[in-house]
């Protein structure tokens, strides 16, 4: 890498232009992101430089520039596709994306390329998320991508081959309705006979026993009614009692976050008969889930939340509506989460999405039932 550093090629009308069309809807970074081909990157690139390597970089060089915090883009063309390692403070990933044929440049690094990838981090979306939006842009266009087929696939950290997906799991219906995430075996008794359309046994415990009977009680106050329950995390204490029970369980499904799907098993849960419902929080993240067939995905933090720490900035409702648009016709149950309350709650659902998450609205609620009948008003409006 040489001292002064020679920046990427770039289409700057095509930046300005992203900027200026979409610097309101996602919010703009004022400090300016560069771009440089790895010969010609500056000694020390920091956390506002992305490095961009035509194939494999060298361990130290790997090294270099993930400790200054820089961003690291290292291509592969494997036939009609690229594959893109991504590398950056928030992790690694490796993205398999369609090569236009028809495309101008059959670079891997075009000026547009790295036009709609600065813009896109200059939009406060992480690398990994840029590097998806960058290669799902079309060619010639200035509209949002939307379009599925054009979008990445995950190759790491994959939950199935992209060439042979598995079966889906079973579907959720796309009105999920008011879901109502509570931490308690008695909240779900409280809410059951409300009616509320679908809740979530979100219990934190490392009491395997206190667990196992926080679930029974749960289960057992749903079975048989009409609320739709899911257990969150205890993915083998719920497939136990519902084996247990010969699948008249009371338990609709079982929800998971991104960081348990690893350890999750997912075959075991699809052959039960459970509902799968996965929070994802970009689009990496939904693409990596997307190839599963989850019953639901649930789309956030949309507002500022204090139920939970969460692994990225609220996302806000500029990207709920992309996240939705994109992903909307591939896993119709949609469920907008984080911070959701009866402020906010219909400007989620006028988005088109059947469900929304709420916490604090319910549980701190001083009159709880007043508080249910009102969130589900807004429902029908």
């Amino acid at each position: 890498m040489t001292r002064p550093g020679v920046a990427a090629a770039i289409d700057s009308a095509l930046f300005d232009s992203l900027i200026t069309r979409f610097g309101a809807t996602f919010g703009h970074d004022d400090a300016p992101w560069r771009a440089w081909p790895l010969a010609n990157a500056p000694a020390a690139p920091g956390r506002h430089d992305v490095v961009l390597a035509d194939g494999e970089a060298t361990a130290d060089t790997i090294a270099q520039l993930t400790a200054g915090g820089a961003v690291l883009i290292e291509t592969d063309r494997e036939g009609g596709r690229w594959i893109d390692t991504v590398r950056s403070p928030m992790g690694t990933w490796v993205l398999d994306a369609h090569a236009d044929d028809d495309a101008d440049d059959d670079r891997p690094h075009p000026p547009a390329f790295v036009a709609v990838l600065l813009a896109a981090l200059a939009l406060h979306f992480p690398a990994h998320d840029a590097l998806c939006i960058a290669r799902a842009w079309q060619p010639g266009r200035q509209d949002w991508p939307t379009d599925f087929a054009r979008f990445p696939r995950v190759r790491h950290a994959a939950l199935a081959s992209p060439d042979n997906p598995p079966q889906p799991f079973a579907p959720c219906p796309p009105d999920l309705g008011l879901y109502a995430v509570v931490p308690s075996a008695d909240w779900i008794e409280r809410l059951v006979p409300l009616a509320v359309p679908t809740v979530q046994l979100r219990f934190k415990s490392d009491d395997a026993a206190a667990v196992k009977a926080e679930v029974a009680r749960a289960a057992q106050a749903a079975k048989g009614q009409p609320s739709r329950l899911f257990i969150n995390d205890h993915w083998r204490v719920a497939l136990d009692h519902h084996a247990a029970m010969g699948g008249d369980s009371g338990i609709y499904g079982i929800h998971l976050g991104q960081e348990d799907l690893d350890e999750a098993d997912l075959e075991a849960i699809r052959a039960s008969g459970l509902r799968l419902g996965v929070s994802t929080h970009g689009y990496a993240e939904m693409l990596r889930v997307a190839a599963i067939g989850p019953s639901y995905l649930a789309l956030g933090a949309i507002f500022p939340t204090t139920t939970k720490v969460m692994p990225t900035a609220p996302q806000g409702m500029g990207r709920f509506r992309a996240y939705v648009a994109l992903m909307q016709p591939v896993v119709p149950a949609l469920v907008g989460i984080g911070g959701v309350n009866g402020s906010n709650l219909r400007e989620v659902l006028d988005v088109g999405v059947g469900s929304a998450a709420v916490v604090r609205a319910v549980t701190e609620a001083s009159d709880v039932p007043a508080a249910v009948a009102s969130l589900t008003a807004l429902f029908g409006r």
